[in-house]
């Protein structure tokens, strides 16, 4: 996946690159430019913002724009003893303590 990243040059300025693969040491870098501030730096990473998301539509999900619904979606917990619940069922469903031999370490793979 490419990424966007910064590095000092011989120099003294900062260069603005972004990778786009890594193999075997051998590496695919664009090279954006050099900063030699903090100003032309961020000039810098924005074009490298912009180059990494041409092409990435927005997912129409049919939501009003500007609407009520507009924002940030809030992140709430959930509880993950929810998954280790269904987990046990499907194991005791699937009677897969008979195939283990009883063997508790196989259960508690699960977990």
């Amino acid at each position: 996946m490419p990424y966007a990243r910064t590095v000092k040059t011989a120099s003294g300025a900062t260069a603005a690159q972004i990778e786009f693969s890594s193999r075997r040491g051998s590496r695919d870098i664009k090279h954006l430019g050099s900063a030699h501030d903090d100003a032309e730096l961020e000039l810098l990473k924005a074009a490298a913002r912009q180059q990494l998301a041409a092409g990435q539509g927005e997912l129409d999900l049919g939501l009003e724009a500007g609407g009520q619904g507009s924002g940030p979606v809030p992140i709430t917990p959930s509880r993950m003893g929810c998954l280790l619940d269904a987990l046990t069922r499907a194991y005791d469903v699937l009677v897969l303590g008979v195939a283990a031999g009883g063997d508790e370490v196989f259960r508690g793979l699960d977990r």
